[in-house]
């Protein structure tokens, strides 16, 4: 740490040793320069795992035992249980310095605490996770370039901010101040509409049925990008969608308008109006992927078809690797066992794209080259 300021965080405690609080944990261990991780979990079988596998150094026997002598606290759990949590390690003897959470709501948390847990209490989000569970899957560079909000409480000293923003730059990340009620209408938009969405959309399709035929059988790849997310662990997202519930609401309602407008192009057979709408979409997508530092003019897809067999992806991709092809962006679609499925692979250039083609083809894949142009997918 020679040579930039340090944010002091010596001993820390992760109140929920999962993905996330995990993640953080070897995240600090490995660069914060943190010697100290003692770790809280109501699942007892998920603190020993934490310990065993090294995310943790200590084990503790409540939020509050994790809590005293902390520098930082961080609370890893489902968002309704984070305000309670917060006040036991608030109330810890001796106080820890500070203590923040990693839950994807804010407002609601921070407006439902003490004064006492207020005055050291910053709300934190980190725009990053993973689709498994559990501190077997916790790894220290998941938070590496990925945003990292910072909520006010209106009541924690600037120095505090000061030390968890130091803190949250030596993870990897990129700390963002942000109001907690913007913090909520944002994610209202981006995170969890997308999630009510692909719900509905999963259950309208799969209880849709035509000539005898359920529909979901016949789904193609859009359908399934669509509805990835579709169901993902039902306790944590309904509670995520009531303690957001008046921005999640609003959104609901603005789309929902927008698709009775859509409908209306439809029944009129207005053209333009349709038109209008992709075009509006495409540029608003590439105003996207250009924030990414994404070069959408110049992306070519590459598709292989690859067989559902262990070990297939990765020869294709070492073989990638190995002859120094990035790969922008990817994504596997699924036929079925039989015939395997396709790789779909985005790289930046005509000559990349061929020099993908020729290798892929002789490794034996079936692939085909087509310029994006305007967008992934």
């Amino acid at each position: 740490m020679a040579g930039r300021q340090h944010s002091g965080v010596h001993r820390l405690a992760v109140v929920g040793v999962g993905l996330m609080g995990g993640s953080l944990a070897l995240a600090a261990r490995s660069r914060a320069g943190v010697e100290e991780v003692v770790g809280y979990d109501p699942d007892v079988s998920a603190l020993n795992e934490a310990f065993e596998s090294g995310v943790i150094t200590e084990k503790a026997g409540s939020a509050a035992e994790a809590a005293a002598y902390a520098d930082l606290v961080v609370v890893a759990a489902p968002v309704r249980s984070i305000p309670e949590l917060v006040e036991e390690c608030a109330a810890a003897e001796p106080r820890p310095r500070l203590i923040t959470d990693l839950g994807s709501t804010k407002a609601a948390i921070v407006e439902g605490l003490s004064p006492l847990a207020r005055s050291i209490f910053i709300g934190g989000h980190p725009m990053s996770g993973g689709a498994s569970s559990g501190a077997r899957f916790a790894r220290a560079d998941l938070f590496d370039g990925t945003t990292y909000f910072l909520c006010t409480s209106g009541g924690a000293y600037p120095k505090l901010y000061e030390m968890l923003q130091t803190f949250v730059t030596e993870i990897g990340a990129r700390p963002t101040h942000i109001d907690a009620e913007v913090h909520d209408r944002m994610m209202a938009a981006v995170s969890h509409l997308p999630h009510v969405m692909a719900n509905i959309l999963m259950e309208y399709a799969g209880n849709f049925e035509a000539g005898g035929r359920k529909a979901i059988h016949w789904a193609g790849p859009s359908f399934k990008d669509l509805t990835r997310i579709a169901g993902a662990n039902p306790p944590m997202w309904r509670d995520i969608f009531l303690e957001n519930r008046e921005a999640l609401a609003a959104a609901v309602a603005s789309v929902s308008s927008g698709l009775d407008d859509f409908r209306r192009y439809l029944e009129s057979a207005d053209q333009a109006e349709i038109e209008k709408e992709i075009s509006s979409a495409a540029a608003l997508r590439k105003e996207l992927l250009e924030h990414e530092d994404i070069a959408v003019a110049t992306l070519y897809k590459v598709t292989a078809r690859i067989s559902d067999k262990p070990g297939e992806l990765s020869r294709v991709m070492v073989a990638l690797g190995d002859a120094s092809i990035n790969v922008e962006d990817l994504t596997l679609h699924h036929v079925s066992r039989s015939q395997g499925g396709d790789l779909v692979m985005y790289v930046d250039g005509e000559e990349v794209a061929d020099k993908t083609r020729a290798l892929l083809t002789s490794l034996g894949f079936a692939t085909v080259v087509d310029f994006s142009g305007e967008a992934l997918g």
